[in-house]
C-alpha cells in the first residue's frame, strides 16, 4: 500500500475529521479571482513544488494546498492543456508555508499530509486541476481505487476510508472510525482499536462480529465490506463500541 495520509492535531490538540476536512474544502475553498498559485524553488512556469492559497478568510475553510513532486522531478504548466503536469507524489492541506533547512517548503499547520500518490502527467493534471477549482473528488477517486493507510493524530480523530482496502490507525486519542456502507467500502483494517475509548461508526445491527486469526483479532462483517480489529478479543466488542 503506497498511499499514506498522516493527520496532525492542531495547536490546541484537536484531532482531524478527514472526510469532513475534504468536504469543507469542496464547499468553501476559494482561490480568488487573480490567484494562480506559485511554483516553488523553480521558475514562473515550473518547479518541484506548487502552492495555491485560499483567499476567502470569511469561510470555514481557509487552508491552501501544497503539491510536491518525487525526488528530482519538476512540475510544469502545459500551455496546451492549461494543466500542471509532472509526477505528483505528495499533497498537504494547510495555511502557513515555511522552508526547511534544505530549502524545501512545507505547511507547518497542515491538517493532513498525503504521500505515495505516484501520479504522472495526465493523472497529475486531472487531480490538480480539480483541486484548483475547489474539488477533491478526483483525489478521492485515487484513494478509492488504490486503498490508503491513514495514520491519525494524537487528538480525537474521525477517520474514514474509501472503497479500497484501507488500513486505519488512530495513534492515540478517542477516535471514531467511520465506514460508508452506501457502497462497497472494501476489507479494512483498524490496527489499534481501544475498547471503551474508540468507536466504530457503522450500524451494529447491520454487522456480525466474530473471532478471527485464531482469536487474535476481531472480524466485523457487513454486506458491503469487512473490518478487522487487530489484537482485539471479539468478546470485548458489543453495541457500546458502535455509533
Amino acid at each position: 500500500m503506497a498511499i499514506s495520509i498522516d493527520l496532525n492535531a492542531d495547536g490546541s490538540g484537536n484531532g482531524v475529521d478527514l472526510q469532513g476536512l475534504l468536504a469543507d474544502f469542496d464547499a468553501n475553498f476559494s482561490k480568488g479571482s487573480f490567484n494562480w498559485g506559485q511554483f516553488l524553488n523553480g521558475g514562473f512556469f515550473d518547479g518541484p513544488q506548487y502552492y495555491l492559497s485560499d483567499e476567502d478568510s470569511s469561510s470555514s475553510y481557509t487552508d491552501g494546498f501544497l503539491a510536491t513532486t518525487g525526488s528530482g522531478d519538476e512540475f510544469s504548466y502545459d500551455i496546451g492543456t492549461h494543466q500542471i503536469v509532472g509526477n505528483l507524489d505528495a499533497l498537504s492541506f494547510g495555511e502557513t508555508l515555511v522552508q526547511d533547512g534544505n530549502g524545501d517548503y512545507y505547511l507547518s499547520d497542515s491538517a493532513a499530509d498525503i504521500s505515495g500518490l505516484n501520479l504522472s502527467n495526465a493523472d497529475t493534471g486531472t487531480v490538480l486541476t480539480a483541486l484548483y477549482s475547489g474539488d477533491s473528488s478526483e483525489l478521492q477517486s485515487v484513494f478509492a481505487s488504490q486503498g490508503v493507510a491513514i495514520n491519525g493524530s494524537t487528538g480525537n480523530d474521525t477517520i474514514g476510508g474509501w472503497a479500497g482496502d484501507d488500513v486505519l490507525t488512530g495513534n492515540g486519542g478517542a477516535d471514531t472510525f467511520e465506514f460508508d456502507t452506501s457502497g462497497n467500502f472494501g476489507d479494512d483494517t483498524v490496527t489499534d482499536f481501544t475498547d471503551g475509548t474508540d468507536l466504530l461508526d457503522i450500524d451494529f445491527n447491520s454487522v456480525t462480529v466474530a473471532s478471527a486469526n485464531g482469536g487474535a483479532d476481531t472480524l466485523i462483517t457487513h454486506a458491503n465490506g469487512t473490518i478487522t480489529l487487530t489484537g482485539v478479543d471479539f468478546n470485548d466488542i458489543d453495541a457500546t463500541d458502535f455509533v
